[in-house]
């Protein structure tokens, strides 16, 4: 299966982990993820490491896309990753967040109907930051993909990361893919904020490889509902599978939650696990 057609199912929404192996794999991925946002109309912004932006540019002018206008009107930005930073001292995880709300922000604002950032995230093993950094680093971007107006593909070399790390790095994102993925892959989880009634819908599933993801968008959305006078309520008739994990972390989020969580369209499996845990109200399955 080739990297370029993979990357193909990578939509607005989506904060996917791509693992590879080589150099190639990695350019093929974010050549093909930025030729169709532009292809769509979206701002690009393509954070390097490994291969330089002359070589990224070229490739997705290889695709099929010319890149010499959308650079020139600022739709597409390719900068090596080691810039974006400020230099001295090790970028935390907070300050690695703001940089890229700065970018969401600066494209909304620019009339973009959404923005792809790809990122190769080898830069951060010379910059001091810590695995557990990037793992929390990865985890406070998801809210930002839930409005569908982002899409984020980050690039982990297997070569160079530790296999331990990685693990707990990939369950920061709802998805994780790579060259070697099935053709039907899509990203494993899902999740889309929705505002009447407020709360979240989510499609997919939800195991240990996208726990923390998973963990991230219900504390978030626990947290905006805070003062309101009303339980967000969360769209579960799509969520096909949650483990054992998954209902522990919805029951911790009822708990912290002022108003609680509602679940909607709950599965049997789901009900059953909810109700061994004594928690969270969820509408009798069908």
């Amino acid at each position: 299966m080739t990297a370029t057609t993979v990357v193909d199912q990578v939509h607005l929404g989506d904060h996917v982990c791509w693992t590879h192996g080589d150099e190639g794999e990695a350019l093929d991925a974010v050549g093909r993820f930025a030729a169709a946002g532009l292809r769509l109309g979206h701002k690009v912004v393509c954070f390097t490491e490994t291969s330089p932006p002359q070589a990224v540019r070229a490739r997705v002018d290889a695709v099929g896309v010319p890149t010499e206008a959308a650079v020139a009107a600022g739709q597409l930005r390719i900068v090596p990753a080691v810039e974006v930073y400020p230099s001295g001292g090790r970028p935390t995880p907070e300050s690695m967040v703001a940089k890229v709300i700065d970018e969401v922000d600066r494209a909304r604002h620019e009339g973009y109907p959404g923005i792809r950032l790809s990122g190769d995230m080898t830069w951060v093993l010379r910059s001091g930051t810590t695995l557990d950094d990037l793992r929390r680093y990865e985890t406070a971007l998801n809210p930002l993909f839930l409005d569908g107006r982002v899409a984020g593909l980050c690039l982990y070399d297997r070569r160079i990361f530790p296999a331990d790390g990685m693990r707990a790095v990939a369950a920061a994102h709802p998805g994780t893919a790579g060259p070697g993925t099935a053709r039907t892959w899509v990203p494993l989880l899902r999740a889309y904020r929705t505002t009447d009634p407020p709360g979240l819908r989510l499609v997919g599933q939800v195991d240990r490889s996208n726990r923390e993801a998973f963990t991230a968008v219900l504390r978030h959305v626990t947290a905006d509902q805070r003062a309101a006078d009303r339980p967000p309520v969360l769209d579960v008739s799509e969520l096909s599978f949650a483990d054992v994990g998954a209902a522990t972390a919805l029951v911790r989020a009822d708990r912290a939650s002022a108003t609680g969580i509602r679940l909607v369209g709950c599965r049997p499996s789901l009900h059953r696990l909810l109700h061994l845990l004594d928690g969270v109200p969820a509408e009798d399955p069908a």
